[in-house]
């Protein structure tokens, strides 16, 4: 029996809550310093005023500036004036929710330099707790280009394929789901599989009964597509490591072939380059062995960060060259999809 669980990728804050009373200031989460601008506007008619030279379109700058007037105004006007200029700006109470938000967010400020200038994406980062903001910006997963699809992949990444087992405290069963006795073993894995991409889709979790976890299941299937992306490189570089120099395989030391099918990544390319004389020839040659190389280092790393750069390095192969996008997406989905 499997149990579904949801979760509201938001479900850390609360949307009426100040981050001026948080107990984690900006310098806390990546030691900038926070600066507060002192406005001069005290009336519904002055902070129109500046909301109406505001821009939503320009620099993060810009963007943060025009959140930060919502946020003085709910401060200084009363209830009703707040509610006046929301209804006399240019925006729908949609964006004025998120703007307002975004400004009463004192962590921003702090790492403005890694923001995005769009609202929407900065009000992603805003629903992040201050461990996911931190970590986000040391590791990179935020910076002025990022954009929310690619954000919403790491966070349910982040936060949906750990290695627990019980749900958090706030989730509660969704739907149980039955199936028959004397069920096939692979057709179980199959089903628990594809499920794992839907659940995964919407940002749920899944709890199994019986012992059946989904972290044993994901390393048994890693280490299964692992052997069989190495047994493929080996297949396929064979022709290359026979005419390869006797020099060049001392140079990196290396004695087999499968040595080189395990090596670390700048060992693989780097061979392969010298091979081949230059990376015009290497991705003549090698964009399929790289694209499974890739894949291979994928399922051997040990932690979720590695596992999304090698995904967000094989999109990059697919933008960089537009000739393998299938063959990104055909490995993505089948054997980096969890």
């Amino acid at each position: 029996m499997v149990k579904i669980y949801p979760l509201d990728l938001c479900r850390h804050r609360n949307d009426n809550q100040s981050r001026r009373n948080h107990s984690i200031s900006a310098e806390n989460v990546v030691g900038f310093e926070y600066r507060d601008e002192q406005m001069s506007s005290t009336t519904t008619a002055e902070f129109l005023e500046e909301l109406e030279k505001g821009e939503l379109k320009g620099t993060v700058d810009q963007v943060l500036a025009t959140c930060a007037v919502i946020a003085r105004a709910k401060d200084v006007l009363s209830d009703g004036d707040f509610r006046d200029l929301r209804d006399q700006s240019p925006y729908t109470e949609k964006v004025w929710s998120k703007l307002l938000q975004v400004g009463m967010d004192d962590r921003l400020e702090g790492v403005k330099e890694h923001l995005p200038p769009s609202y929407t994406t900065l009000h992603k980062i805003h629903c992040l707790t201050d461990e996911e903001l931190k970590k986000a910006v040391q590791e990179g997963h935020i910076h002025p280009k990022v954009s929310q699809g690619s954000l919403d992949r790491w966070l349910r990444y982040e936060r949906f394929q750990k290695d627990e087992e019980a749900p958090p405290e706030d989730f509660s069963s969704l739907v149980t789901v039955l199936g028959p006795s004397g069920i096939e073993e692979d057709t179980l894995n199959r089903f628990k599989g594809d499920l794992e991409k839907l659940v995964g889709i919407y940002g749920f979790r899944t709890q199994y009964e019986g012992g059946q976890t989904m972290v044993a299941l994901r390393q048994q299937r890693s280490q299964d597509n692992a052997g069989v992306l190495a047994q493929t490189l080996n297949k396929e570089l064979k022709s290359t490591w026979d005419a390869a120099e006797e020099e060049l395989k001392t140079q990196f030391s290396l004695t087999s072939l499968d040595e080189l099918v395990q090596a670390p990544m700048t060992t693989f390319t780097g061979f392969l380059n010298r091979h081949r004389k230059g990376r015009d020839e290497f991705w003549t040659f090698h964009a399929h062995d790289y694209i499974h190389k890739i894949a291979l280092e994928y399922l051997k790393a040990s932690t979720r960060a590695q596992r999304f750069n090698y995904r967000r390095r094989l999109k990059e192969v697919a933008e960089t060259h537009e000739h393998l996008a299938s063959k990104v997406q055909e490995t993505l989905e089948g054997v980096m999809n969890y």
